[in-house]
């Protein structure tokens, strides 16, 4: 009689701090990212006296593309 081979079960997979602090950290930096982006927007607007907030909407498209791009960064070229 032969002995059928079980497959070996993989061994439980800890959790890497490091990996859980790299990206939350992301996160904290893509927010704070977003709200510098929306309080310069507000002082440029405040300052030219605009009724529509085109500054700030300028600054915060500026600031998500720049918020992307750095967690992008940060998952292409891992550290």
């Amino acid at each position: 009689m032969s002995n059928p081979q079980v497959p070996k079960q993989p061994k439980d997979k800890k959790s890497n701090p490091n990996a859980i602090l790299k990206y939350s950290g992301m996160a904290f930096q893509m927010a704070a990212v977003l709200f510098v982006g929306v309080m310069i927007g507000q002082q440029i607007d405040a300052y030219f006296g605009n009724e529509k907030p085109y500054g700030m909407l300028i600054c915060v498209l500026l600031a998500m593309v720049a918020a992307f791009y750095l967690t992008l960064k940060d998952f292409i070229l891992p550290k």
